[in-house]
């Protein structure tokens, strides 16, 4: 995850994204949510950079935050299987093999910092 040193507004972020959806592209979108959840189900890890494809909001919030942009193409040209923005940005999250983290990581811009986190395969509670 790559988290950088400035903020943006969550409302200026929505702002930007129009007042419909096309159908083709909420399709697109819905179908790709699947085909992440089969990945991470099947551990198809090719799988996981076409089903983080987004039509929706991803292009034009990375349009609109250039720092944000890089460092996704920085992580994904590092190793990272898939990365997307977290949330409305500016936070990037990647996913990667754990061996390859510290590269991903390395390959972050300098203005951000990354955070490795793992996955928590028991979930919040262990009963």
């Amino acid at each position: 995850m790559w988290v950088p040193d400035f903020t943006t507004s969550t409302n200026e972020s929505r702002g930007k994204i129009g007042p419909t959806i096309a159908l083709a592209d909420a399709v697109f979108n819905i179908a790709h949510t699947a085909m992440f959840v089969t990945a991470l189900q099947t551990g198809d890890v090719s799988l996981l950079r076409e089903a983080t494809k987004d039509r929706i909001h991803q292009d034009i919030r990375l349009a609109a935050s250039p720092a944000c942009a890089a460092a996704l193409q920085a992580g994904l040209d590092a190793g990272a299987w898939c990365g997307w923005l977290s949330g409305s940005g500016p936070t990037v999250a990647l996913m990667c093999d754990p061996a390859m983290a510290d590269a991903v990581a390395a390959a972050l811009p300098a203005d951000g910092h990354a955070k490795k986190l793992t996955i928590d395969f028991d979930g919040a509670v262990t009963l």
